[in-house]
């Protein structure tokens, strides 16, 4: 059993359980909240309920167990608009270090909780993160550093079905649900040397105007997850 601090993409891990940090009135709208919200989209239902019975207080941690692989929602915000404080994340952390083996945990991955848009000095949270994590010797933990441009299985994913010899734009945009004048322009843009993950492409622009519109790339994630868990889409 080991503990790593790692710079990456934290959906890449091989981990049974990772870790979403989040507030308690039911939004993740930017950063990693939001990649969590697109990529497990039941997850985040479930959380919005949650927190509109107003159930989910700050140091707290909500579980999610029904995807592989688990999803632990730990509050260390109220609102979304304010800032984390410290005592909500060691205030999880302590809560965590207490339950992972009742709740059956062998790995985990973690992100710099706090550090980014929740306001708290980089080297405050790496020290409570270590005091809480670092000497625990029967559980595989990882801490990264978010990269946002480093590509993840969504993203190969997508390189795999638009390298297709044979593809078929209006096949693809039939069971995505998205109009083939987008696909043209996803397929376009992930030939620019510039994009190199999923970030990079739906934060692309023409003219200050990004290529994908919010409710696209909500079904884009929602096409590339099922292709990856389900693998029912052929072409």
């Amino acid at each position: 059993m080991a503990y790593k601090e790692l710079k990456g993409n934290i959906f890449n891990t091989k981990a049974m359980a990772i870790v979403n940090t989040v507030n308690c009135i039911g939004a993740m709208g930017k950063g990693i909240a939001l990649e969590y919200k697109l990529r497990f989209p039941e997850m985040f239902d479930e959380y919005q309920r949650i927190c509109e019975k107003r159930l989910l207080k700050p140091g707290q941690i909500l579980p999610y167990r029904k995807n592989e692989p688990w999803i632990l929602n730990f509050a260390i915000k109220n609102d979304w608009h304010q800032p984390s404080k410290i005592e909500w994340v060691e205030g999880t952390l302590r809560k965590f270090a207490e339950n992972y083996k009742s709740m059956g945990i062998k790995s985990i991955a973690f992100p710099w909780m706090g550090a980014m848009n929740g306001g708290i000095p980089l080297e405050t949270i790496k020290e409570i993160t270590r005091k809480y994590l670092k000497n625990l010797d029967d559980i595989d933990i990882e801490v990264y550093e978010f990269d946002i441009y480093q590509t993840d299985p969504l993203f190969e994913n997508l390189k795999s079905i638009i390298n297709q010899p044979l593809l078929d734009i209006r096949k693809i945009a039939y069971i995505s649900n998205i109009q083939a004048r987008y696909w043209k322009k996803i397929v376009d843009f992930m030939h620019d040397e510039n994009i190199i993950s999923l970030y990079s492409l739906i934060n692309a622009k023409i003219d200050d105007k990004k290529i994908i519109g919010k409710t696209n790339v909500e079904k884009l994630y929602v096409f590339l997850t099922t292709y990856k868990q389900e693998q029912k889409v052929k072409f």
